[in-house]
C-alpha cells in the first residue's frame, strides 16, 4: 500500500522537477464535457472522501477504512493509470524519455492535487489506530490493487 503512494509521489515529483514554461490546453468540447461530468459523477471524489476522513475517520472501522481508501484508489485510478503508461514507456523506450517528461509535465497540473489528495489521506488515516492497520496491511492493499486492475508495482 505505501509503494502506492510512494510510486505516484516520486511520478509527480519528477513530472514537477521537469517544469517547463507551458501553455494552458483548450477547454474540451461541450460534447466531451458532458462525458466528462458523468464519467466523473460515476467515481468516488477524493475531495470528498478527505471531508468525510475528515470527520468520522477517528470512528471508522478496519473494514470502513478499506472501503474508503478503495473509493480513494478509485477516485486516484485514472491518474494512476496515466504515470504507470508514463513509467512503462520510459523503460520500453530511453531514447525518448525527453519526450516522455515533457508529458509528465504536461499532467502536471492534474497530478499534483490528487497527490496532495492522497498524501493528506494517507495522514488521516495513519493518525487512526484502524486507518493505520489498513495502510500497514500490504496482503490487503496487493488484494485491493488486483481487484481495481492496477499495476503490480504500484
Amino acid at each position: 500500500m505505501k509503494k502506492l503512494f510512494v510510486v505516484f509521489s516520486v511520478a509527480a515529483f519528477i513530472a514537477m522537477g521537469m517544469a517547463s514554461c507551458k501553455q494552458k490546453s483548450e477547454a474540451p468540447a461541450a460534447e466531451n464535457q458532458a462525458e466528462a461530468e458523468q464519467v466523473e459523477t460515476q467515481q468516488p471524489n477524493a475531495e470528498e472522501i478527505i471531508a468525510k476522513a475528515k470527520a468520522e475517520g477517528a470512528n471508522w472501522s478496519v473494514d470502513e477504512w478499506k472501503a474508503n481508501t478503495k473509493d480513494m484508489m478509485i477516485a486516484m485510478k485514472p491518474a494512476l493509470m496515466k504515470i504507470a503508461e508514463l513509467v512503462g514507456k520510459m523503460e520500453k523506450e530511453p531514447d525518448k524519455v525527453a519526450d516522455i517528461m515533457k508529458e509528465m509535465e504536461g499532467l502536471k497540473g492534474e497530478y499534483e492535487p490528487l497527490e496532495k489528495l492522497m498524501n493528506e489521506f494517507e495522514e488521516i488515516a495513519n493518525s487512526t489506530v484502524n486507518g493505520k492497520t489498513v495502510m500497514d496491511d500490504e496482503a490487503w492493499g496487493d488484494a485491493m490493487k488486483k481487484e481495481l486492475g492496477l499495476p503490480d508495482d504500484m
